[in-house]
């Protein structure tokens, strides 16, 4: 198994502490504002967002004027567009009561601070899955690689998911 992903990350560099730095900060005040269960909504949304814009059969919507896919920018427009959608139709649904997301619970600061950190964290993955070659390479090194690759993938896929599952609100679930 290869983990140059971890060998790769240079925090030698002033410029990347500042950045993780800033990174954090917007996590935090962002949590802190949103709630457990807001960002709870805009993760599952980020999810059901990104299967259906990668997924967008754009070759045969030459009845919308579609001959190829539109261009990156139009595809990440898309996609955070289909986040808000979400983040506005998941309240209103079943999930609502799969994920006890009804109420005011606001959980604890560090629930929203981790929830923060990994739905920004996965939003800029798969943004950047949605960038060409190009642009990739015009990224800074720190940023390729906490964002982009296999393992960054991986780990952004997964996270949220896991702390979703072990992540539980103050009441307790009744397993039958």
């Amino acid at each position: 198994m290869n983990f140059s992903f971890f060998q790769n990350l240079d925090l030698a560099n002033s410029l990347n502490w500042t950045a993780i730095f800033i990174f954090l900060a917007v996590a935090f005040l962002y949590g802190l504002s949103m709630g457990r269960n807001r960002l709870v909504v805009v993760i599952l949304g980020t999810y059901f967002s990104y299967l259906l814009a990668k997924n967008i059969p754009w070759k045969e919507l030459d009845i919308l004027g579609f001959k190829e896919a539109p261009s990156n920018s139009v595809q990440i427009f898309i996609f955070l567009a289909l986040i808000l959608g979400f983040y506005f139709l998941i309240p209103h649904s079943s999930l609502r009561h799969t994920f006890r997301l009804g109420g005011k619970n606001k959980g604890n600061w560090w629930q929203a601070l981790l929830l923060s950190i990994l739905q920004i964290g996965l939003i800029l993955e798969m943004v950047m899955t949605f960038l060409s070659v190009k642009s990739l390479n015009n990224l800074n090194p720190l940023a390729k690689t906490v964002f982009s690759g296999d393992w960054p993938k991986f780990l952004w896929f997964l996270l949220p998911i896991l702390v979703l599952m072990f992540l539980r609100s103050r009441g307790h679930y009744d397993v039958d």
